[in-house]
């Protein structure tokens, strides 16, 4: 069977335009999983509320979740696993691990270094600077970490600083969550 110069070409344009909607649809899928391990994460958070809680929501969480203003996915950088997701305000970041990574609060190098090295050691300049009269008290960097029988659900810091502060904590607590990864797999 012989096809023309004609037909070959349409074939051709044909097999380019499948192609492209195959890439549209398959980066449609993965900006689907990566929504969906979003509201995963945002459920898994507020299903540990009880219906009295969630029925009457207090005025600083609602101007919280409203005031965010980025949210960056943390990813393993070897094979891109989502590993959870930051929440950014002009001065606070919250830390959502992804509902299918567990990761436990006593796992290496979560305390030792990230809280310990990077969080104390941002405070601790912080209130260097309050001594010398060159930031005001309630601008020191403070932080929470909540955890669910020791598996980590949620950090919480306030008072960060600059950018690059930020970004110093997204990258250190994306290279601490790939570690404890490590050690707990």
């Amino acid at each position: 069977m012989s096809f023309t110069e004609e037909e070959i070409r349409r074939a051709a344009d044909m097999k380019m335009w499948i192609e492209a909607r195959i890439a549209e649809h398959e980066a449609d899928i993965e900006r689907l999983k990566q929504m969906l391990l979003i509201i995963d994460s945002i459920l898994r958070q507020s299903s540990f509320k009880t219906a009295a809680e969630i029925a009457k929501p207090s005025v600083a969480e609602a101007l919280t979740v409203e005031s965010f203003s980025e949210v960056r996915p943390l990813k393993r950088v070897k094979d891109g696993l989502l590993l959870g997701n930051a929440y950014i305000s002009p001065d606070t970041v919250v830390i959502i691990p992804a509902s299918d990574v567990r990761l436990m609060v006593d796992t290496p190098p979560f305390k030792s270094f990230f809280i310990n090295r990077i969080l104390e050691g941002m405070k601790a300049k912080d209130n260097e600077a309050v001594k010398e009269g060159k930031m005001a008290p309630n601008q020191v960097l403070s932080y929470t970490i909540e955890d669910d029988n020791g598996r980590l659900t949620k950090i919480t810091i306030r008072n960060y600083g600059n950018q690059t502060r930020l970004n110093e904590i997204i990258s250190t607590v994306t290279w601490s969550f790939t570690r404890m990864l490590e050690k707990s797999g």
